[in-house]
């Protein structure tokens, strides 16, 4: 790996950024995979988890950068405890009608199941039957990012 530092925005906002749906060879698909490990290992999970939320909550205006950041996390947040799992499950959905985007509901979906039982909000017997989407945990937190939205646009 590299001895110069990453700058944590930039390296942040390019790799939540990528198209999931692109056809990368295997040689980048390395490349953006050591990427990811080398960001996390110059910075505290801390720093990098308040780097990628404020990348969500703040630069993700359309439904379709959502979703990317949704397949981007997935892919590069390496199983790191997620320190407001339910509050960020619960934006995903607050902020993408699942019903009406099947990719949604799939990563969605995929990181519920990987983030709360991360987080020891879920038990291995719970994943087969889960649905964040139906969770009265998760509903609680999406009404307050409703709430939030309301308040804000006054």
């Amino acid at each position: 790996m590299s001895n110069n530092k990453l700058n944590l925005k930039e390296t942040s906002e390019y790799l939540l950024s990528l198209d999931p749906n692109y056809d990368y060879s295997n040689e980048e698909l390395d490349h953006l995979d050591d990427l990811a490990t080398e960001l996390l290992s110059q910075y505290s999970w801390s720093d990098v988890y308040t780097e990628w939320s404020d990348y969500l909550y703040n630069r993700c205006p359309t439904d379709e950068d959502v979703i990317r950041f949704a397949h981007n996390f997935f892919d590069y947040s390496n199983d790191n405890v997620v320190p407001d799992p339910l509050q960020f499950i619960a934006y995903l959905y607050y902020r993408v009608d699942v019903t009406k985007n099947r990719d949604a509901f799939d990563i969605f979906d995929s990181l519920a199941i990987t983030v709360l039982p991360n987080a020891g909000l879920l038990g291995p017997y719970d994943l087969d039957y889960y649905a964040a989407e139906s969770d009265p945990r998760i509903l609680k937190e999406i009404e307050k990012w409703r709430i939030h939205e309301k308040e804000t646009k006054r």
